[in-house]
């Protein structure tokens, strides 16, 4: 009997719960976090050497200096979606997808050399449209209609993934707080609402010490992304790395562009990479002690999340790498760089 009243009672008070919602000042509670629904785990679209990354209905940012290649990744990432195959070391989680690309800064000439080069790629038709990938010229428009262009795309499209290559272009000032705030949460009001995955292009500061997305708007965008990852050139390579994730981070990869514009894979040497893994770290904790010599780990975290343009989850694993194999000194509650000669033992971090 016990238990029969106390169900009676939990469904009394649900059927008020659901009677307050429709009154506007309970309707508060309709953002409450209902705990008993199972979790739902994230839906991901690609595997990069054999690790989930890029997942549904999220933002993701693609950065890096002018000319490093950070378009021509977005166009090998739509290949393999339109291939539908295994492409170095990229594979796609998905049977199939609808794309759609938003270009405010190339011309027309180049956008459509690029699309086919994705299209050659994954061994369709060059001189056609294909129903799943489709590409918006967008420079002659102002921002306004911009936007209201891809929400119109959006809406009617529903795509599993769209590309926005020149995110700033969304906006007069990238350095404006006020603007910035505003496109973010609309971006993050598109993924909610037609639960498609927002790719955002954005150049990095010029500075080659400097990794930040340029403006207010690298800054409050890199905050919300869900995977980050940094695009460079070396050598005729172009090099791949994922900076920051919410996730587990994928490896490092690289492709090329042959002398007849075609994507070609690249294999990315391994040889000194842990090394230059322990320089990059202790490179950004000198940055980080260079005006004062010792930090809490509050501190220690937030810096070294600024200095290398990084969420400050990823900042705290890079802050344990470094006790793990003792680069810091840590004294009660403050930590100071502890400065020594790299030896064997270092490439093990």
């Amino acid at each position: 009997m016990g238990g029969f009243n106390i169900r009676d009672t939990l469904a009394a008070e649900q059927a008020k719960f659901k009677d307050e919602i429709t009154k506007d000042k309970f309707k508060y509670k309709n953002y409450v976090l209902d705990l008993s629904l199972p979790i739902n785990e994230p839906k991901f679209l690609f595997a990069i050497g054999g690790v989930p990354t890029i997942p549904l209905a999220e933002l993701i940012g693609i950065k890096g200096r002018a000319k490093m290649g950070k378009s021509q990744f977005e166009y090998l990432l739509i290949a393999v979606m339109l291939a539908g195959l295994n492409r170095g070391n990229i594979n796609p989680l998905q049977a199939d997808y609808k794309v759609l690309l938003f270009d405010t800064e190339q011309s027309q000439a180049s956008l459509k050399k690029c699309c086919q080069r994705a299209l050659k790629y994954a061994s369709l038709p060059i001189d056609k449209n294909d129903a799943r990938f489709i590409p918006f010229f967008m420079r002659p428009l102002s921002i306004d209609e911009r936007k209201q262009a891809i929400e119109n795309a959006v809406r009617e499209e529903r795509p599993d993934i769209i590309f926005i290559d020149g995110v700033r272009d969304l906006l007069q000032d990238f350095n404006s707080l006020e603007q910035s705030g505003n496109l973010i949460q609309w971006l993050l009001r598109l993924t909610a609402e037609y639960g498609c995955t927002i790719v955002s292009v954005l150049h990095q500061n010029k500075a080659k010490d400097d990794g930040n997305m340029r403006g207010h708007l690298g800054t409050e965008l890199l905050n919300k992304l869900t995977d980050c990852f940094e695009v460079s050139k070396k050598d005729g390579k172009f090099i791949v790395s994922c900076t920051d994730s919410r996730n587990i981070q994928c490896p490092d990869f690289a492709f090329s562009i042959d002398a007849n514009g075609e994507f070609r894979d690249e294999v990315l040497p391994d040889e000194n990479k842990s090394l230059a893994r322990v320089e990059e770290i202790k490179k950004t904790l000198r940055m980080c002690f260079n005006t004062k010599s010792e930090m809490t780990y509050t501190e220690l975290t937030k810096s070294y999340a600024m200095e290398a343009a990084v969420s400050e989850r990823t900042a705290q694993r890079a802050i344990k790498e470094a006790k793990d194999n003792d680069f810091l000194n840590i004294k009660g509650d403050y930590y100071t760089i502890r400065e020594q000669t790299p030896t064997a033992t270092d490439t093990h971090l």
